[in-house]
């Protein structure tokens, strides 16, 4: 149970904080996914392109009367890899003039491109005719509608600008055909096409310089004091611990509890991360847009548990990858709070390796994480002291009963307030969170990502069935956006209620 002085203090910070950083509850921004032209509400990569890619300014690489016969020349379709460009990410462009009769060039025409990989913007004589500008479209055809009059008699250029951020790139027709058709003719596009490279990726994700005449107002740290704002949205970082903690909703429903306005949480944790590596699938994206998509003006980090098991002579590397990892998230926000790994338990069945002899490594993690954290200006919570006797499985990893020690635990240190254990009032509220929790997961990692936007985007069931619909499984992703939303007026509303 939370002591009322606990309370009492935290919601004095709150209501004392600074309410104009948070007028309303954020929105989730859907996952950005173009389908035949640009997004404006997606604007990450073709802002990064047409600033950094030579090719896109002035879009004069497209323009008709462009001359690339000093170009080298690729036989398609092939990904780019196997054909002179081995290891290369970023930006490809290829051009091609063909010749098109009166027939073709009086009525409507077809470009087909077959499937590109990853991204593209497709010109006819210098006129836009299509693209696909975002992740994630690498098995779709490209089937551009060319109206009447983009096409002439005589000569008429192909240019293609190809955007690859991973694995093979470029034309590879792995779906689709590659052909011209119109006025009841067809001209193939497969064969020799001119290229040459553009903006490698290294350079796309260079950081992009701000305008130095605008005004900004930096977020600020937590000074040495915990507060939360009015409407901040807190991100969990961590591995299975802190995914099992986002699961439970106990931290969670001590500090909505805690609240004088609303609270939004999200979960950036995945099971098995560490400080050296957080797998994703292809097309997830980085942490930096995820934060950014949710707006978290805070971030709970909770690693060194697993990486401790490498011993203290590792201390020093994985201190430089913490901070790199960091780096990361504090272009979102420098509000962090570094929560230190807990003291192995010593298992009850010889079955298993007695980790708590590590215990003396976990406590230079420990503190080389608190060091950091002073360093840096962040927030440090010591699990160090928690005594995980009965309270996890395994040595390591929390039982329920631990996820609500370990939440304790850290509110306690948060506020400089002892909360006590015994019976939970506050039950009504956590099963609310848990609720709405698990539309979180549903929606930011549904467990098929590769039938989403991945590498199963062009089977039947990941995609709608009549040509030119729009693929269903991103909209009914996006479509649980509302249930979240809708989940927090009634968290707060249950919240209201225990007062």
């Amino acid at each position: 149970m939370i002591s009322r002085h606990c309370v009492l203090s935290l919601v004095i910070a709150l209501a004392t904080a600074h309410a104009d950083d948070g007028t309303g509850p954020p929105r989730i921004k859907p996952r950005p996914v173009t389908s035949g032209g640009a997004d404006p509400a997606s604007p990450e990569w073709p802002a990064r392109i047409a600033l950094r890619d030579p090719g896109s300014r002035d879009v004069s690489w497209a323009q008709k009367n462009f001359i690339h016969d000093s170009w080298k020349t690729m036989k398609l379709p092939t990904h780019w890899e196997n054909a002179g460009l081995p290891d290369y990410d970023g930006i490809v462009w290829f051009r091609r003039t063909i010749e098109v009769g009166e027939t073709m060039a009086r009525g409507e025409a077809t470009l087909s491109l077959g499937a590109i990989d990853d991204m593209d913007v497709t010109w006819v004589n210098g006129k836009r005719v299509g693209g696909y500008e975002q992740p994630g479209a690498h098995f779709i055809p490209r089937n551009y509608k060319l109206p009447a009059g983009t096409l002439i008699p005589g000569k008429n250029t192909i240019a293609v600008r190809v955007m690859d951020h991973g694995y093979g790139g470029g034309l590879a027709q792995t779906h689709g055909k590659m052909q011209l058709t119109g006025g009841g003719e067809t001209i193939p596009l497969t064969g020799s096409w001119h290229y040459r490279e553009g903006a490698s990726l290294s350079k796309l994700l260079a950081p992009v310089p701000t305008d130095s005449t605008a005004i900004v107002t930096p977020a600020k740290p937590f000074a040495g004091k915990f507060t939360l704002r009015p409407h901040d949205v807190v991100a969990l970082a961590g591995g299975t611990n802190m995914v099992k903690q986002f699961e439970s909703g106990h931290l969670e429903t001590l500090l909505t509890h805690a609240a004088s306005d609303p609270l939004y949480f999200r979960d950036l944790a995945w099971q098995a991360d560490t400080v050296y590596r957080q797998q994703r699938p292809r097309n997830f994206g980085t942490h930096l847009d995820l934060l950014q998509r949710m707006g978290a003006s805070v971030i709970i980090a909770n690693f060194g548990q697993a990486e401790a098991l490498d011993g203290a002579t590792q201390l020093p590397q994985f201190l430089a990858a913490y901070s790199t990892l960091l780096d990361e998230f504090a272009k979102c926000t420098p509000r962090i709070i570094l929560v230190s790994p807990h003291r192995f338990e010593k298992p009850t069945t010889p079955l298993l390796p007695d980790l708590s002899k590590r215990n003396g490594d976990v406590a230079a993690y420990s503190e080389g994480i608190r060091q950091l954290a002073e360093r840096r200006g962040y927030l440090y919570v010591d699990l160090h002291k928690l005594d995980p006797s009965g309270l996890t499985t395994g040595s390591s990893h929390f039982t329920p009963e631990g996820q609500r020690a370990w939440a304790q635990h850290v509110m306690s240190q948060l506020t400089g307030q002892e909360i006590h254990a015994g019976d939970d009032p506050l039950e009504p509220l956590r099963q609310r969170i848990q609720h709405k929790n698990l539309l979180w997961r549903q929606h930011w990692r549904p467990t098929n990502w590769s039938f989403l936007y991945g590498n199963r985007q062009h089977v039947p069931s990941s995609r709608d069935h009549r040509p030119g619909k729009p693929r269903w499984f991103p909209e009914e992703v996006d479509a649980i956006i509302p249930l979240i939303e809708q989940a927090e007026v009634e968290i707060w509303k249950t919240k209201e209620g225990l007062r």
